[in-house]
């Protein structure tokens, strides 16, 4: 049996993801967020922490695509220290600004998402602050 494998490939047209990295923060009241955020091409990965004024603390991943200027994922975390949750994450990028999403969330799959008529990014709870060499 033989194959014949055969590929064409120009070098000069190598496609280059962009990347960048940042670390924001959020206060709300008495409540603090952080955020360690990467961004490479059309996806985004980072670390989420929401300190509910010293309680208890939701921290883990996010993780999600790059649509615009809207970032659309989800946030897995530990619950209270006790248990591991993942529901929806949304942000809206305004130049060194992100604005976490609220509204109603729904699941697919076991991949939760906003329902995209309830998913709102005025008067929400945490507006993240780009802060510069964390």
């Amino acid at each position: 049996m033989f194959f014949l494998v055969y590929g064409c490939s120009r070098p000069n047209e190598l496609k280059v993801l962009e990347s960048s990295s940042a670390s924001y923060i959020a206060v709300a009241g008495p409540d603090t967020a952080t955020l360690a955020l990467s961004i490479k091409g059309s996806t985004f990965k980072g670390r989420c922490a929401i300190n509910f004024a010293g309680r208890f603390i939701d921290s883990g991943e996010v993780r999600g695509l790059v649509r615009g200027d809207s970032l659309l994922g989800d946030f897995h975390y530990l619950h209270y220290g006790l248990e591991w949750k993942r529901v929806a994450f949304a942000l809206l990028k305004d130049g060194d600004r992100l604005a976490m999403g609220e509204g109603g969330q729904g699941e697919y799959f076991n991949i939760p998402y906003f329902k995209p008529e309830e998913l709102r990014f005025d008067s929400v709870r945490f507006v993240f602050q780009k802060i510069e060499n964390p």
